[in-house]
């Protein structure tokens, strides 16, 4: 892990260096993955009908999205389920793509356990 404090655009590693760097990535990450994902109170728990008020969007927009995995669930089975609070955050952040939210609460996580 020689690579931590260097401060170079990715596009200027060489191929050595950029897998060294994908691979102790991926060790990190390894160790600090969290399985268990905590789970929110109940009276945080809202259902769909709910989350189309607060949100907006129609029933079936919100059916949509959660296929496509473009808005934070808590479940995705019957009852369809979601958190007041991520959908709350997820909306004061400008509604971002849930790939860009989960890459933030790793890169969050990591200079937290640092």
């Amino acid at each position: 892990m020689y690579m931590n404090n260097d401060k170079r655009p990715l596009f200027s590693l060489t191929v050595e260096e950029y897998i060294e760097l994908n691979r102790s990535l991926l060790r990190e990450s390894e160790r600090n993955v969290t399985i268990i994902e905590k789970v929110p109170d109940v009276s945080d728990l809202i259902f769909i009908e709910e989350a189309a008020r607060l949100t907006g969007y129609t029933q079936k927009t919100i059916y949509t999205k959660v296929c496509r995995r473009e808005i934070p669930y808590v479940s995705s089975g019957r009852p369809l389920t979601f958190s007041r609070k991520k959908l709350t955050l997820w909306m004061a952040n400008g509604r971002p793509p849930i790939a860009e939210m989960i890459a933030e609460d790793f890169l969050n996580n990591k200079n937290k356990k640092s």
